[in-house]
């Protein structure tokens, strides 16, 4: 069991290829990819793949190096204060629900209240990251996983931490 306090998000380096790499084994993280794709391709935006001014990738590990997976927050809308984020744990079977809230807690400082956005739309493999927000709207069950909105308000970030 891992104590609170131990996990940490980080923008994507060089050094992280290889567990990237080790991913991409994962036929959901390519279809994520193929999507992110489609989508850019649509809006002429192709040599930004999967980064770019509308992209943000980050690791998650724990504080001792093992990396646990990736978040994507996509296709964010400036002006409209909304983002899509894909949220990818490699071994979804053994994360517990407080490292799943501090994850989704250290996402929403890391990105939706730094770039102060409203609204986000979720994408995971992991029902449990929808137990940690709070105001989940439009809740979906696919093949592909797990989808659901949430509106995020100042108050968001205390409401799960106080959990």
């Amino acid at each position: 069991m891992r104590e609170i306090g131990k996990v940490l998000i980080k923008d994507l380096e060089k050094k992280d290829k290889k567990a990237f790499s080790l991913w991409l084994q994962d036929v959901n993280v390519v279809k994520f990819l193929i999507d992110l794709f489609k989508i850019s391709r649509k809006k002429d935006n192709v040599l930004n793949i999967p980064f770019g001014k509308n992209r943000k990738m980050f690791v998650l590990e724990t504080e001792e190096g093992e990396k646990l997976g990736f978040c994507v927050l996509y296709d964010i809308d400036w002006q409209q204060k909304r983002s899509s984020m894909y949220i990818y744990i490699e071994k979804k079977e053994n994360i517990e629900m407080d490292t799943a809230q501090e994850i989704v807690d250290l996402l929403l400082k890391r990105t939706a209240l730094k770039y102060n956005l409203k609204d986000i739309e979720v994408h995971t493999k992991n029902i449990i990251f929808a137990k940690c927000f709070n105001k989940v709207e439009d809740f979906k069950k696919d093949e592909d996983g797990y989808s659901f909105k949430v509106a995020l308000d100042n108050n968001t970030l205390s409401l799960n931490a106080a959990r």
